[in-house]
């Protein structure tokens, strides 16, 4: 089960294991990269989803963030105030 986990997902971490870097800390918002199932626990071998971010060191190719310690955001659409900046942002034109 990835627990509706994707690529792209916003984390918001809300504990920390000891051995994460300290940019992953509770109140931190990160990227997903990789969402990873029945990643094994090194301390007590229960298999969970695991979690890779964008914006987070890589902590190697048999380890991962695991997916308890972070909630999903999910943003509410663009009102139309987001349409303009995003617009702005992308040298667009933005009609009403």
């Amino acid at each position: 089960m990835t627990d509706e986990w994707r690529v792209d997902d916003l984390a918001l971490c809300i504990s920390r294991h000891g051995r994460y870097p300290p940019e992953v800390r509770p109140g931190a918002v990160l990227t997903v990269s990789a969402v990873l199932n029945d990643m094994p626990d090194m301390i007590t071998d229960h298999q969970g989803t695991a979690l890779r971010f964008k914006d987070a060191p890589d902590l190697g190719p048999r380890a991962a963030y695991c997916a308890k310690r972070f909630r999903k955001i999910t943003p509410p659409p663009a009102d139309a105030f987001d349409l303009e900046i995003i617009g702005l942002m992308n040298g667009t034109s933005v009609s009403s």
